[in-house]
């Protein structure tokens, strides 16, 4: 998979630095020492697991780039991983793939991180990995030349999404002057004008001992660590002193407003205040401020925008993003279906004066105050947790022991504290507000489309100066290869308690090494078993379980859980239903009770229906404008056709679902036959029987349609093999290819993750080896087996230039082929076993995932032993194998591809490789498709 985390996702989803930076209720231990050539490091021991996380952060972001050079930062994130003085084109991510450990790295505004989680056992290897790319990194014009290809199609990417450029849109009007004011990812004609030498000059000055943080965290001893550190990286020269010419931001002492036309279903309203620096007094407080105003459903904008007796948005949102030189808070909201979006944005600013001029209370204080308790809680539970926030608060902050200072400053906030900083950062005049309107002609898409650079084609331009490298002698010592250890296997995954209690299965698997405790409770019945016309009656349940019980309202049931810190959840998985909850260890008899009465007593209150069904909708709208979306809904259509995997919830479908189908629906998947009980965390078996008999007493069962008695034969229907879904103004082709496969109760299985790990076992998987590193295609490709409890298939993806369109599914295909035509190297099957027994093993990093290994166990009818045999299972596969379980589902010519692109520009292309029916996007049809685009967990791949 790709390697990069995508930094607008970093932005959408952030939280808030206190929910993500606190540390537990005891203090972190560490230790730090600072190298002779500047290192700083810092060792977490972290005894839980065998496993280790080692991060190397360096002091560099697109905050350090030249106005006419933007994206100089994300592309070394690329390129370091192409190789070094002592390590082969992509080997890291290979060797540490290779023991079932995970290796990416990410850009931001303030950093560049690499990391790695491995077994333990495996320190040595990734200190030698990034010590070695450190020393010796050279830009080479290949290298450049091949991930600009892969940076460009990233960028298309993300501007083929809808509202894919709202970060970069509104981030470009809030800055006028910083080197804030561009994201990350960068500009693509910048990267096209620059030379190998002017990249080469960048890696030399900020990519240095002295500009970089080494953080370890895990299983491992501090003395040996330091020895480690020292024998690889205490002789690497410092560099010189990085200096930094980034220009004030002024003050904005007026409003400013933005329309963006872009081809979405929903207008969007977002309004952004600039924030203080990082290290600011501040910061705190400004964060509570945000928990208030937009964290939950009980929070100011989600009672106002969305669940308030007339709402006029889908979602609402407040969220801080914190840089080191001051970031911006982002406040907005998605506008329902048929609402006025001046409706919203007279909405979010009567609540953002209500609290200027009011302030908050402080209950709403206290309630923000919990959550960060409780996520300060939460961040304790893994290494990457812990060195995530430890290197953060060393780069950022310059001192890593502010994470065991963040619940004092918490607690030293008050209500005056809160209310003066709403006065002071959210100023109408210091407000700036981006609209994102409808363009439903896509005339503007289209127009920003014939302006994507040509960058693939482009040559690298003539370097205006020697490519000078770094000047490094390596010690005479000095391994010449990367050190490797034996994996340790020996870990058997916890079983657990299991006792029965008023004919529930109930697992009971205590780990009191930090005050949370889990829940999850499965029903033998979802959304599966429905009749088409009620598809989406599953969802729609499960959520509206959510809205109140018989004694609570809605905004009473989710102001009880937020004040607290407890997580309550209800999910359709297609084939079963879940309820899942999660709360300190104060909290547990309370957040049951709660479970019991979202269980048995459920409002289902007829206005909170519609309101849902409204937002649903809407919702349904923005998904059938995802091309991602799009191509997988007609591929599984194409693949099952009206079976329970072929098909689900669409605009058209869950306009005719009434609230007394829902009543019906809960009385008959709600129950108790066949359920499991699952409790993990800080919790005893006695604690749990008492709570369990609680939580089941008077559940009466009913009769549900268990997932057994339900027809999942495939029937798909006849169609051309290729499907080209008309985006006219689309930037770039998704493509999506699939057939059916295995399900998980066929010993093919494990000769299939066999097969994954080889095809696309990461950027050194046969697949980015060949359609992005050799062909420079694609930001991501993959081929995979995708077995569940019912069915299965075997599907290929990738997102490519439209004019690449049909050389990137010839690509595949050409991967396909050879693995089905000769068998794997030994050296390819031993890697790749050892990569899926060693994924296990990290699978051991916490209870919560130890238990959901557990219940799915019990629901695939897997002896209770199983996973601790499967690496046993895994080391019989034979390259024979292999090779015949691709032959036997993977036949390049069985394949059903789904395009996604303009059609004018692609089927020329695709009729070169068969017979073409084009089909306009789901909005434009006269039924909507559904066919399901399945959920994480759904698509999981099965053991």
């Amino acid at each position: 998979m790709r390697r990069t985390v995508c930094v607008l996702l970093l932005i959408v989803g952030f939280i808030g630095r206190l929910a993500v930076a606190a540390e537990g209720p005891a203090s972190i231990e560490f230790q730090t020492e600072t190298l002779d050539n500047g290192l700083r490091v810092i060792y977490a021991p972290l005894k839980t697991a065998p496993v280790v996380h080692v991060r190397v952060l360096y002091h560099v972001g697109s905050r350090d780039e030249r106005p006419d050079r933007q994206g100089f930062a994300h592309m070394f994130e690329h390129m370091m991983f192409r190789g070094s003085a002592h390590v082969k084109p992509e080997e890291h991510m290979q060797l540490v793939g290779g023991v079932g450990g995970t290796s990416n790295a990410y850009t931001s505004f303030d950093q560049t991180v690499y990391y790695q989680t491995l077994p333990s056992s495996h320190l040595n290897t990734a200190l030698y990995l990034e010590a070695d790319r450190m020393a010796s990194f050279k830009v080479s014009e290949e290298i450049y030349q091949t991930e600009r290809k892969v940076v460009a199609e990233e960028w298309r990417m993300r501007q083929n999404r809808p509202y894919g450029t709202v970060y970069e849109d509104l981030l470009k009007n809030v800055f006028t002057t910083h080197s804030y004011r561009w994201t990350p990812i960068g500009n693509m004609d910048h990267l096209r004008a620059a030379p190998v030498n002017e990249l080469q000059e960048f890696f030399n000055t900020y990519y240095v001992p002295n500009n970089a943080i080494l953080v370890i965290s895990g299983d491992f001893e501090v003395p040996a660590a330091k020895e480690m550190v020292q024998k690889y990286f205490a002789w690497i020269p410092r560099g010189p002193e990085v200096k930094r010419a980034i220009p004030e931001e002024p003050e904005q002492d007026a409003a400013r407003r933005v329309i963006s036309p872009q081809r979405v279903p929903l207008p969007q309203v977002t309004r952004a205040f600039r924030l203080p620096p990082y290290t600011h007094p501040d910061t705190d407080a400004i964060s509570l401020l945000a928990s208030i105003l937009g964290s939950g459903s009980s929070s100011r904008l989600d009672r106002k925008l969305v669940n308030s007796e007339q709402p006029v948005a889908v979602d609402s949102y407040a969220s801080p993003l914190t840089l080191q030189d001051g970031g911006i808070l982002g406040i907005g909201a998605t506008v329902l279906q048929g609402a006025d979006p001046a409706a919203v944005e007279t909405a979010i600013e009567e609540v953002l004066a209500e609290v200027r001029e009011n302030g908050v209370t402080k209950e709403e204080l206290e309630k923000a105050k919990t959550q960060v308790r409780v996520a300060v809680v939460r961040g304790r539970e893994t290494s990457e947790d812990i060195a995530s926030q430890l290197g953060g608060e060393a780069l950022l902050a310059g001192d890593p022991s502010r994470v065991n200072t963040e619940l004092d400053r918490l607690e030293k906030i008050t209500v005056a504290d809160v209310n003066r900083v709403a006065k002071e950062y959210l100023k109408p005049s210091a407000s700036t507000t981006l609209v994102v309107q409808p363009d439903p002609t896509g005339a503007a898409a289209r127009t920003a489309a014939t302006q994507v650079a040509a960058i693939a084609e482009a040559p690298v331009v003539a370097a205006t100066a020697p490519v000078a490298a770094r000047v490094v002698e390596f010690p005479a010592d000095y391994p010449t290869a990367p050190p490797l250890a034996d994996l340790p296997m020996g870990k058997a995954f916890e079983k657990g308690t299991e006792i029965d209690v008023n004919g529930v299965r109930v697992i009971v698997m205590p780990d009191h090494r930090l005050s949370l405790v889990n829940w999850g409770l499965t029903m033998r019945q979802g959304g599966h078993s429905v009749p088409d016309d009620q598809l989406g009656v599953g969802g729609l349940t499960a959520q509206l379980l959510q809205r109140g019980t018989k004694d609570q309202t809605f905004d009473e049931f989710a102001k009880d859980l937020e004040s607290r810190g407890i997580s309550l959840s209800a999910d359709d998985w297609g084939d079963v239903t879940v309820i899942n909850g999660s709360s300190t260890t104060d909290q547990f008899e309370h957040g049951l009770s709660q479970t019991r009465a979202m269980l048995t007593q459920p409002r289902l209150d007829a206005d909170e229906f519609a309101k849902l069904k409204a937002q649903t909708l809407s919702g349904l709208q923005v998904e059938m404008e995802s091309p991602s979306g799009v191509a997988s809904r007609d591929l599984m259509q194409a693949i099952y056709g009206p079976t329970p995997l072929g098909r689900s919830a669409s605009p058209a479908t869950v306009s005719g679902i009434e609230l007394d189908d829902v009543k019906q629906y809960w009385q008959q998947a709600y129950r108790p036959d066949d359920a499991i009980l699952v409790f993990s965390g800080d919790v005893t078996v006695e604690s749990a029987r008492a709570q369990a008999e609680k939580l089941l007493e008077g559940w009466a069962p009913g009769k549900p349609v268990n997932d057994r008695d339900v027809d999942y034969t495939p029937k798909p229907p006849a169609s051309p093999r290729i499907l080209l879904v008309d985006r006219p103004e689309g930037k770039q082709a998704t493509v999506r290819m699939g057939t059916l496969a295995y399900d998980i109760h066929t010993d093919d299985k494990f000769a299939g993750a066999v097969a994954n790990r080889i095809l696309s076992g990461g950027i050194d998987g046969r697949m980015m080896k060949y359609v992005r590193a050799e062909k420079g295609l694609v930001y991501t490709a993959v081929g995979i087996f995708q077995p569940k409890r019912n069915g299965g298939e075997f599907i290929a993806n990738a997102d490519t230039a439209v004019e690449t369109t049909a050389e990137a599914i010839e690509a595949m295909n050409t991967v396909i082929e050879r693995m089905r035509k000769e068998n794997v190297t030994d050296a390819e099957l031993k890697d790749a076993k050892t990569r899926v027994a060693g994924s296990m093993l990290m699978q051991l990093d916490t209870i919560k995932q130890q238990a959901q290994f557990r219940v799915d166990g019990i629901l695939n009818g897997y002896p209770i032993d199983y996973y601790d045999n499967y690496p046993k299972r895994i080391a019989e596969v034979t390259a024979d194998a292999v090779r015949e379980v691709m032959t036997k589902y993977a036949d390049p010519k069985d394949l059903k591809i789904v395009v996604v692109a303009p059609a004018a520009a692609t089927e020329g292309q695709l009729k070169e490789l068969g017979e073409v029916e084009v089909r306009p996007m789901p909005a434009q049809r006269g039924q909507p498709a559904t066919q399901p685009a399945p959920s994480p967990e759904m698509l999981k791949p099965a053991a």
